[in-house]
């Protein structure tokens, strides 16, 4: 007899963990943002969507290409699981990767999603401006040669 209890609670476990796990299944974070790659200065527009959970909170944090911390906010779904947030990638951010997570609780169990967005920052060397300089007075000259203008 104790066998035959011994048995049923083992299947009972491992009934529980499958249905765990298809319930887990169900219960996600979608993100999305209205690019992928971004300038310092530019808006980032975060959406996403909980599944399996409404009005769910969903804290999320942004971090720079270096990870540091540059952002952390807690929004609420809508009845619908929806979210937004919009954010800035700062004016002195460095080329590199920006990680967005985003966590919530949906029935008990703690889901958290990861979105990647890249910032680029224009590259100009030490010679760009002097340079810029000099096709400026090239053109300015081939401008007033053309037109035989005296400068």
């Amino acid at each position: 007899m104790d066998r035959f209890l011994l048995l049923g609670a083992v299947l009972l476990l491992a009934l529980s963990g499958v249905l765990d796990s298809f319930a887990q299944e169900e219960q996600s974070i979608v993100l999305a943002t209205n690019k992928a790659n971004y300038l310092p200065g530019d808006t980032v527009q975060l959406s996403g969507t909980v599944t399996g959970q409404s009005n769910a909170l969903v804290a999320l944090q942004i971090k720079d290409s270096s990870g540091n911390l540059i952002l952390i906010r807690t929004v609420q779904s809508d009845q619908n699981g929806n979210f937004a947030l919009s954010f800035k990638i700062p004016s002195t951010a460095t080329s590199g990767d920006f990680n967005i997570v985003a966590s919530t609780k949906i029935n008990g169990f703690v889901v958290t999603q990861t979105k990647t967005v890249t910032a680029t920052v224009p590259e100009f060397g030490p010679i760009a401006m002097p340079m810029f300089g000099v096709s400026l007075v090239l053109v300015i000259t081939m401008f007033a040669f053309t037109n035989r203008l005296k400068i």
